[in-house]
């Protein structure tokens, strides 16, 4: 039996299951008058042990993740030490007589109703880290024996939880994960980007795992196809089991293991890009053979913060990690993706709440009303690019030319205001849009008038025009579907592209789906940013078809009139 998720890391794991985190709505209510002081002393217990926890946690994965990932930890700490958060917990115990378990469950609740009411994505990620320290907490206050605890399996696992939480991710053994299903986690959570810096493949969004799954049964999730298989026969265990194993080394090739040779059956070269948000992630692009950094997200250390007091990273810590990630590269491109402030919304009690963010002061239009963070990014890189060829800065969320004009205007007077600081800078800056409205893409070729390139992100290009949200399980299908108005679009774009000599670059989940690789090529697309696991998977493609083979692919992709013939046509080429 298969169950759909939505993919957060890719990647296979075979394994036994541990169910987490389906308990922590169990509590006590509330204690009699003598045992306040006695919950009051396990709760400073739990604050104790967890913040030790984390501190030895953010010790040992020194080496595996990077400044950006650790400083997520400091945020988890900073709640545990928050004195007003601890104070509401221990009033809901001294006054209301409430178990702590309850008691925490009620102020997390009550912080997590005001922040899902406030339209930003900040403010819920800030909810989503609150509710992970309070797992933890729950954690260490079951130590005591009240709560029943389900010892994880001997050896490696995979494990189900409620939520996809760091607590559960980050145990004092958690190298025994092998990987993680939840009912619930946000994409861009604290959790799901330290899944992707590691390399665990990660799903979320499949409801009632303790209904589906048993304790120690074996499954395999196939986080890349968005899979969980369950109540397989030993063949097709022992199948998946190849396959994982075949996907752990794949993820621990070395630079010279890994061929350089990017082409098609026929010998036309394609550019195939990294795509990551952490200098651990760059790294991981540089050793899988990658040839340069196609999306480098840059929300990580802004979302590292925490706190209305919280302070953003400095422009010398920005220059620092951009200048990690350019010398890990070693002179290949890297194209940098400029703060979107819909994954990362700022200062947004300075104005009033969106309501549709989706639609609002997302992307460039929020940088213009937040110039200071605009210009704190692009003196950042301006400074970092100082010495490096092919360093790109992309511009999110464009409508029309007049972002793409302004933002160059605004390079043009940060690398002056740099100079007469007698600060080096790069004299080569590339400046290219990202195509993911609907109108930037029926316009491509006004843009590329004044952009050096250009990045399509595809699954937000698809979300916009097929209006529905890819996070919305309830609308997934709607997302999921093979509109022949999005393969119109995109060999539209393709041919504007050619006349205008530029290049396109095909990002997201999408540009790496195998099946739809033929077309893109036979359209004309020879650039694409992907996850580096995802890289195996379309040399296998290109290795399989000339191009020739590809545009007569293409055609018959473009005369399918219904999704419903579009689908039999890609399912077609899969099978031939």
């Amino acid at each position: 039996m298969i169950h759909r998720g939505e993919t957060v890391a890719p990647g296979i794991a075979v394994g036994p299951v541990h169910l987490r985190g389906f308990d922590d709505e169990i509590a006590q209510q509330r204690v009699a008058a003598d045992q306040v002081e006695e919950e009051l002393n396990r709760l400073r217990g739990a604050l104790q042990r967890s913040r030790a926890q984390i501190e030895e946690i953010k010790q040992k994965q020194q080496g595996s993740l990077g400044e950006a990932e650790l400083r997520i930890f400091d945020a988890h700490i900073a709640y545990l030490s928050d004195p007003m958060l601890v104070a509401e917990i221990e009033q809901q115990v001294l006054q209301e007589r409430f178990a702590v378990r309850e008691a925490i469950r009620m102020v997390v609740a009550k912080y997590d109703r005001i922040f899902q009411l406030v339209e930003s994505d900040l403010l819920r990620r800030r909810a989503s880290d609150l509710r992970d320290v309070a797992t933890r907490l729950m954690r260490n206050l079951a130590e005591d024996g009240r709560v029943p605890i389900v010892s994880a399996p001997t050896g490696r696992y995979i494990l189900a939880a409620s939520k996809l939480t760091t607590a559960d991710m980050f145990n004092i053994e958690n190298e025994r994960v092998d990987g993680i299903v939840a009912e619930e986690g946000g994409l861009s959570s604290h959790a799901a980007i330290l899944a992707r810096s590691m390399g665990i493949p990660t799903l979320t969004g499949i409801r009632d795992l303790p209904r589906i799954l048993r304790q120690g049964g074996v499954v395999v999730l196939d986080a890349g196809a968005g899979e969980l298989h369950v109540e397989l026969t030993e063949a097709a265990l022992t199948h998946y089991a190849e396959k994982a194993q075949k996907w752990k080394l794949a993820s621990a090739v070395v630079p010279e293991q890994q061929s350089q040779q990017h082409e098609t059956r026929d010998g036309i070269a394609v550019k195939l890009l990294g795509s990551c948000g952490s200098p651990g992630e760059s790294e991981l692009s540089r050793s899988f053979g990658l040839q340069g950094i196609g999306v480098f997200r840059t929300e990580l250390p802004f979302l590292a913060q925490v706190g209305d007091g919280a302070q953003r990273p400095t422009e010398a810590e920005l220059v620092g990690q951009y200048q990690q990630v350019l010398a890990s590269m070693a002179g290949k491109p890297v194209n940098f993706r400029l703060l979107d402030v819909a994954a990362a919304t700022l200062d947004q009690g300075q104005r009033n709440p969106e309501r549709n963010p989706a639609m609002g002061a997302r992307g460039v239009r929020g940088l213009f009303l937040h110039q200071d963070v605009l210009r704190l990014q692009l003196r950042a890189i301006l400074r970092a690019a100082a010495g490096h060829e092919h360093v790109a800065v992309l511009v999110p969320f464009v409508t029309s030319a007049q972002d793409l004009l302004r933002v160059k205007s605004i390079v043009m007077e940060e690398r002056v205001a740099l100079r007469k600081a007698r600060v080096l800078t790069t004299e080569q800056l590339l400046v290219a849009p990202i195509i993911e409205v609907p109108a930037a893409a029926l316009v491509l070729s006004s843009l590329l008038v004044d952009a050096d390139f250009a990045v399509v992100a595809l699954d937000d290009l698809q979300a916009h025009l097929l209006a529905a949200d890819r996070d919305n399980s309830s609308v997934r299908e709607y997302h999921e579907l093979l509109h022949p108005a999005l393969f119109d679009l995109l060999a539209r774009m393709a041919r504007d592209a050619e006349k205008r000599e530029r290049e396109l670059v095909l990002f997201g989940e999408s540009a790496a789906d195998p099946t739809r690789m033929p077309f893109y090529l036979g359209t004309g697309y020879r650039a694409f940013s992907i996850a580096p696991v995802r890289l195996r998977g379309l040399l296998k493609v290109m290795q399989r078809y000339s191009i020739e083979e590809c545009r007569r692919i293409a055609v018959r992709v473009l005369e399918a009139p219904r999704p419903i013939d579009l689908q039999k046509v890609l399912v077609s080429i899969e099978t031939d």
